[in-house]
């Protein structure tokens, strides 16, 4: 993913009234599953538009990070550094 495509990322969620997740219990990084009690968002669909392949996948966010997660398998497969 490009610099340019992770700002315009950062840009969309900003936009979404999503509450980070707190006292994570889940090493956020590529590959880790997230645990099924933790509520996964729809990525809207500027994201889509940006990197077609995520279409249908979610994310969460983590302090500052943005977390990208493939909804049937709940792995994490980007993670998005200081969304702030």
């Amino acid at each position: 993913m490009t610099t340019q495509q992770q700002t315009e990322i950062r840009q969309s969620i900003t936009k979404v009234d999503v509450k980070p997740v707190t006292n994570v219990s889940f090493s956020v990084s590529t590959g880790t599953v997230v645990p099924a009690d933790v509520r996964l968002h729809e990525l809207p669909t500027t994201i889509v538009k940006i990197v077609p392949a995520y279409r249908g996948y979610r994310f969460i966010v983590v302090g500052n990070d943005i977390v990208i997660i493939q909804p049937k398998t709940r792995r994490i497969v980007e993670v998005i550094h200081n969304a702030a």
